[in-house]
């Protein structure tokens, strides 16, 4: 039986830090497969937000040292297929794949590559010739690719995979455990943020959007979940907080999971995540947010649209544009029997799009092929 297994090698980070991609990359190699043999090689360059994307003595140590590892196993287990999910656009990371894929990817029959990060086909466009084609050699031709989105950049077609395959994420239903929800009707209405706090995931456009919510006499509380990505972006947002005499508005509750977490979702009324993020891909949060029945405020970017349905599930807004955010949030604020119907939608949606299991069949099918040589269907 152990001869007739898809042995593949699953190369990533799981948590901590707690972010997207180290937490899917953990879903996928505790999962448990029919024909699929994982074996994990964990990569842990980053412990923490805020040395996420930095170079340093112990992570150019830590690299030589996976290397090592992976070869070991490869030759050890007999292990032909390679799973790698490739940098965002940053060139610190991709200058780390560079020296790891170049070292160790021609031991591969196969290679499947997992764009978690999206956009480094834009930023490699953006790069000097001789980065972009020591790139495109160390990243080429892939057995398979597999994207969240169909709207996200086309990162697999830029390398020449052989096969691209659209798979959302999935979560596993952690509001199961809380069902049924009852929100109160009266007070300030909760609006929640998770994810990493930085400019580019929306914050400071949230923060613009609740002074314009507050001059229009909107009872309200925002609720920051999450660490800052640097100790300048802290001070600068503690700083336009206390300008804009949002004080008594704005929390910031730091970084929490497990139940403390999940708290957080039952206590909002509406969850608002502006994102432009240059790496956004997917963002799981909303997923959280619509198992939880929460009407969703974000951002026409990247494959987020294929998350939220805008008008049904939640609001869509351009970009970078506070007074948008701010009018769809007000519609919210102001219509507790729309926040029900949207969060009731979204749930549904959750339930029939999204669920952890159908994440898992989907990725199945995708390495199955990786064996026949068969295209998924």
């Amino acid at each position: 039986m152990e001869d007739k297994l898809v042995r593949i090698m699953v190369v990533g980070q799981t948590p901590p830090p707690y972010i997207g991609q180290a937490m899917m990359i953990d879903r996928l190699v505790n999962a448990k497969f029919d024909r699929i043999k994982i074996y994990h090689v964990r990569m842990c360059f980053s412990n923490s937000i805020r040395s996420i994307g930095n170079a340093s003595l112990g992570k150019v140590i830590h690299l030589f040292v996976l290397v090592c590892r992976m070869l070991f196993l490869r030759f050890g287990r007999r292990i032909d297929v390679l799973y790698y999910p490739p940098a965002g656009p940053n060139r610190t990371p991709v200058i780390r794949d560079i020296i790891l894929l170049g070292m160790t990817r021609v031991f591969f029959r196969k290679v499947v590559y997992h764009f978690r990060a999206a956009g480094i086909s834009d930023f490699l466009e953006r790069q000097p010739r001789l980065f972009r084609t020591l790139a495109k050699i160390a990243y080429g031709t892939p057995e398979a690719s597999i994207q969240l989105s169909a709207l996200n950049p086309a990162d697999g077609r830029y390398f020449n995979s052989n096969h691209v395959y659209i798979v959302p994420n999935g979560l596993e239903d952690a509001a199961l455990p809380y069902l049924p929800l009852h929100r109160n009707g009266w007070g300030p209405v909760n609006i929640l943020f998770v994810g990493v706090l930085r400019e580019d995931k929306g914050v400071t456009v949230l923060l613009e959007a609740a002074r314009l919510l507050k001059e229009q006499g909107n009872s309200f509380r925002v609720a920051l979940l999450g660490e800052f990505a640097s100790d300048e972006y802290e001070r600068e947002v503690r700083a336009k907080t206390k300008a804009y005499g949002l004080s008594e508005q704005f929390c910031c509750l730091g970084l929490k999971t497990g139940p403390a977490k999940w708290y957080q979702y039952q206590a909002a009324h509406i969850f608002c995540f502006p994102s432009y993020f240059d790496c956004e891909s997917f963002g799981n949060v909303l997923v959280e947010a619509m198992m939880f029945e929460l009407p969703v405020v974000s951002t026409l970017w990247r494959g987020i649209p294929d998350i939220v349905a805008e008008g049904e599930t939640g609001f869509l807004v351009p970009v970078k544009n506070p007074r948008c955010v701010a009018e769809r949030l007000s519609a919210l604020i102001n219509n507790p029997v729309l926040r029900e119907k949207m969060g009731e939608k979204g749930r549904r949606r959750y339930l029939e799009n999204f669920s952890l299991q159908k994440h898992l069949n989907a990725i199945q099918e995708v390495l199955e092929t990786l064996d026949s040589g068969q295209k998924a269907g």
